[in-house]
C-alpha cells in the first residue's frame, strides 16, 4: 500500500520514525510531519499565513517537514507534495501520550488522520502512553499487523483513533472497541513575564479523577490496560436531535 504518516510531535519524533521504519517493511511510506512539536493543534489550517517545506536528507524513509500544523502536513502531502499519486492510507502518530475521551478534540495527531479522512482516504490515529521512553516496538507492530482490518472500518466519514495503554506487550490485557468519554480537568493558569516585560498566561492541570464515567468506555478501559479502538464520525450531527427540531419554531 501507498501510506501517509503524519504526526503532531515533529517529523523526528521517536513515534512517527517507529511506525514508518516498521510499515516500510510491507508498504511504500512516506513521512510528511510538521517541522517540531505541534501538540494541542486540534484541526488547524493555516489559510491565511503559508507553510513552507523541506526534505529531510539521512532518513531510513522518505521525510519532509512543513512548517504547519498536522492537518497542514496531510493536506500539503495530498495536494500538493504527491498530488499524482494515490494514497491507501493515512496515519497520524505514533503519539507520545494517549488521545482518550474528550482529550480528542485538542489532538492534532487526531486533526491530522481526520484530515486524510475529509479527503476520502482511510485514516488512523495512534497514540501510545509512552511514559516519556523510546520504546515504541509493540505500538508498531501492533498497527502493522491489525493495518487491513483497521483500515476496512474506515470509511469516508469514520476515522478511527487507537489508544495503546503501555509499551510493554505482556501487560496489555486485551483490545476493546469502545466510544470516547467525558474527561474534564482540574486546570490553571499562571503568568509569566516574558523578556519585554509582558505578562504570558499558561495554562497547567490534570484530569480529574472522582467524576461519574462510562466503566465501558475507553478512559476505564485503557486505565485497565486494554488497547481501545473508537470510530469517531467526521461529521457529527445528531439525526435524533435533528428530527425532534424540525417541528420547532424561531421568531424572526
Amino acid at each position: 500500500m501507498n501510506i501517509l504518516i503524519a504526526n503532531d510531535d515533529g517529523y523526528d519524533a521517536v513515534g512517527i520514525q517507529a511506525l514508518a521504519n516498521r510499515l516500510s517493511r510491507e508498504h511504500d511510506i512516506v513521512v510528511v510531519a510538521p517541522d517540531g512539536e505541534r501538540s494541542g493543534y486540534s484541526h488547524m489550517v493555516n489559510f491565511f499565513g503559508g507553510i513552507s517545506y523541506r526534505k529531510v536528507e539521512g532518513m531510513s524513509v522518505e521525510t519532509y517537514a512543513v512548517d504547519g500544523s498536522p492537518a497542514d502536513c496531510v493536506i500539503f502531502a495530498v495536494k500538493y507534495l504527491f498530488k499524482d499519486r494515490r494514497f491507501d492510507a493515512v496515519l497520524s502518530g505514533i503519539n507520545s501520550v494517549l488521545n482518550i475521551g474528550s482529550d480528542i478534540i485538542y489532538s492534532g495527531t487526531f486533526g491530522a488522520a481526520q484530515e486524510g479522512t475529509f479527503h476520502r482516504i482511510p485514516s488512523v490515529a495512534i497514540s501510545l502512553r509512552a511514559h516519556g521512553g523510546e520504546e515504541y516496538a509493540f505500538a508498531a507492530d501492533f498497527i502493522a499487523e491489525n493495518l487491513e482490518k483497521l483500515l476496512s472500518y474506515a470509511t469516508e466519514n469514520i476515522t478511527l483513533s487507537v489508544n495503546i495503554p503501555c509499551a510493554d506487550r505482556e501487560s496489555i490485557k486485551g483490545v476493546r472497541v469502545a466510544p470516547i468519554t467525558y474527561r474534564p480537568y482540574e486546570e490553571n493558569y499562571f503568568c509569566v513575564k516574558d523578556g519585554d516585560g509582558r505578562e504570558r498566561y499558561y495554562i497547567d492541570g490534570h484530569s480529574l479523577k472522582n467524576y461519574p464515567r462510562d466503566e465501558q468506555g475507553d478512559c476505564a478501559l485503557c486505565e485497565k490496560g486494554y488497547i481501545t479502538i473508537t470510530p469517531l464520525q467526521m461529521l457529527g450531527t445528531d439525526y435524533g436531535v435533528l428530527d425532534k427540531m424540525r417541528g420547532a419554531e424561531f421568531a424572526l
